[in-house]
């Protein structure tokens, strides 16, 4: 095994025989239950007769949740009162499986089914409660066998597993001898994940993170702990084997590093759980050894899609056909009949993160690529079939006309008409609105920003959840009447903006201007709920008038932008000119998109006359900058 910081590997039951274990007494003790136990009886038994048919199913073993473990010294009283100093591990996590474990080979122990030799030589592993005087003689002895203890809560749920064991066999006895081989043997058999603490943290504190949220087990721990265990090969391969191993897990934790960093994590995809890490490569790896081995190997050997631990077995079923395949073409050097399979295996692996990682510092691939995946039209998969056999150029020419592709939304509403772009309205076609406002705010920036390190954030993107349609020009705003506060601040808000307005050649204008001031004035000094919606009733329609908008323009492409569902909120019920004073606010704390930005400070529009409104110019402006960038992959099909 590699000598790392923390040790994981895969060890079977047999291995841990004369292991001595000790529960600390920050830990609660045995509570297992009758569905606990019967439920590791059945996976147990279902993987002995995996076994004896031989299934590849059954893979190498049947592999238990992880314990975790750290060395420890501690002094246990003898029965004739002497204290011995003992050496063995803190079971700092894992404590119920083991104990399970423990009882059931107690059980095995009656009659010709016994798990301990006579010579002494192979006995049950032990464990001690650190809280229990009693529960090395308990355990030891088998206590637990006479009746139901009811002297403390660890011994009466010790005792309660035996019971429920000793019934689970009641009809299964003939499976005896065969669950009792499988747990044992070296080979096929029933092993755990064993973690082994070997820096200084304090026991407790790994404790309560690990219970926090129990350790799962995964695909990559799996294959991690088989593949960086040198102690399988022959001895006198150890010394070069560990060197290569040790290398391949260097490499191994820097690819998790990377996998950690958000920013690549979520331009690959779109799950949230960033845990996956290096499993996302083996995922997608497994599919394709998968087909590989699909003509290689026999009907019975085949491992069921979608079966647990899926890309463990078939990472397994694909080393060892390799390595058959060195046996039976056997060459000279022995180191390269035990490494290569590995080597090859490791090859794949890197090569696939290569790929990733090149892609991901791509400016453009980055963008697009990204993109793709966001829309959730295309996987990781598709895109390394994609680009396999292309060189850049090419691919890039490729990727942005599979984009025209996704993009072409043009819908059919009879025999004959289709709907431009320019008919997409707000409320019945969300997501076509947001797959084209995300395309026109990534392709901006492939554009304006090819030699600078700016990105599109797409961990911000997926985190803050950039998928609200924000009408740059106010449409009719909800009823906040009701809370007195908010409308408040909504009143001083448009105070400010309505002093702001300069008409001077338009008296109208001008008068109906100061006296929604004056009324603003009125209603902070003495509040009322209809007078307030009868006034931005009354504003809202001044300001739709002065932007020339009508009330189904509001709703298309001229007047939509993207923010999150938070910045949605604090933007809705104002005005065009307060809603930018929000978001240069927010800008400092959350993601607003490039564009959003950019039209809300009227960036599209040669020369603005004023910053007030959303006007027809602003509209126009805008829309033709989305359309330009539209049309740009559309006209590639």
């Amino acid at each position: 095994m590699i000598k790392d910081k923390n040790v994981i590997e895969i060890r079977s039951i047999e291995s841990l025989l004369n292991e001595k274990f000790r529960v600390p007494r920050y830990q609660r003790g045995y509570r297992w239950d009758e569905q606990q136990i019967t439920e590791l009886l059945g996976d147990i038994r279902e993987y002995t007769q995996n076994v004896s048919k031989n299934s590849a199913n059954a893979g190498k073993f049947y592999c238990l949740q992880p314990i975790v473990v750290k060395k420890a010294n501690w002094e246990e009283i003898q029965e004739d009162g002497n204290k011995i100093e003992i050496t063995g591990w803190d079971l700092i996590d894992g404590q119920q499986r083991l104990t399970t474990l423990f009882v059931l080979l107690s059980f095995f122990d009656d009659n010709d089914f016994r798990v301990t030799n006579h010579d002494g030589k192979r006995e049950k592993y032990s464990i001690s409660f650190e809280t229990r005087d009693k529960c090395i003689s308990f355990l030891n002895e088998s206590g637990f066998k006479n009746g139901i203890d009811e002297s403390n809560i660890d011994f009466y749920h010790i005792s309660k597993c035996y019971h429920y064991i000793k019934e689970w066999f009641n009809d299964k006895l003939t499976e005896r001898l065969d669950i009792l081989r499988t747990i044992l043997k070296k080979e096929s058999n029933v092993s755990i994940i064993w973690y082994e603490i070997k820096d200084s943290s304090d026991p407790i504190e790994i404790f309560k993170r690990l219970n926090i949220g129990k350790i799962p087990l995964t695909d990559a721990e799996l294959i991690k702990a088989l593949i960086l265990q040198s102690d399988k090969c022959p001895k006198e391969l150890k010394r070069f084997v560990g060197q290569r191993l040790f290398e391949i897990a260097t490499e191994w934790d820097e690819m998790e590093v990377t996998f950690k960093d958000e920013k690549f994590w979520y331009f690959i995809t779109n799950d949230e759980n960033s845990n996956i890490g290096i499993e996302f490569i083996f995922n997608i790896l497994a599919e394709e050894w998968y087909e590989y081995l699909d003509e290689k190997i026999s009907e019975k050997e085949k491992i069921k899609r979608g079966s647990k631990h899926f890309a463990y077995l078939v990472f397994n079923q694909y080393i060892e056909y390799n390595r058959k395949k060195i046996v039976e073409n056997p060459e000279k050097d022995n180191i390269i009949n035990y490494i290569k399979p590995i080597n090859d295996i490791w090859k794949e692996v890197k090569d696939l993160f290569s790929v990733l990682y090149e892609w991901y510092n791509s400016h453009t691939l980055y963008h697009y690529i990204g993109y793709l995946i966001t829309i959730k039209k295309v996987d990781i998969k598709g895109l390394i079939q994609l680009s396999k056999g292309t060189d850049k150029d090419v691919f890039i020419s490729e990727l942005r006309e599979k984009i025209g592709i996704e993009v072409n939304y043009k819908i059919k509403k009879n025999e004959t008409e289709y709907k431009t772009l320019s008919e997409f309205a707000y409320g019945y076609e969300n997501y076509v609105i947001i797959s084209i406002l995300l395309l026109f705010n990534i392709e901006t920036v492939v554009n304006s920003y090819s030699k600078e390190n700016y990105r599109f954030p797409f961990n911000l993107y997926k985190k803050e959840k950039i998928t609200s349609i924000e009408h740059i020009h106010p449409q009719n705003p909800e009823d906040i009447s009701d809370d007195e506060e908010r409308a408040k601040e909504w009143l001083k808000l448009h105070k400010v903006s309505l002093n702001n307005l300069q008409f001077q050649e338009n008296n109208d204008r001008l008068e109906l201007r100061n006296q929604f001031i004056e009324k603003i004035g009125e209603l902070l000094t003495n509040y009322d709920n209809d007078i307030f919606n009868n006034l931005t009733e009354e504003i809202f329609n001044f300001y739709d008038n002065i932007a020339e908008i009508k009330e189904n323009e509001k709703h298309t492409l001229y007047n939509l932008a993207l923010v999150d569902k938070k910045t949605n909120s604090a933007l809705n019920n104002s005005s065009f000119d307060v809603k930018r004073e929000i978001l240069k606010a927010y800008n400092r704390e959350r993601y607003i998109p490039i564009c959003t930005m950019r039209a809300f400070e009227k960036y599209y529009t040669e020369a603005p006359a004023e910053m007030m409104f959303w006007n027809n110019a602003d509209r126009k402006a805008y829309f033709e900058a989305i359309e330009k960038v539209y049309d740009s992959f559309i006209k590639i099909i």
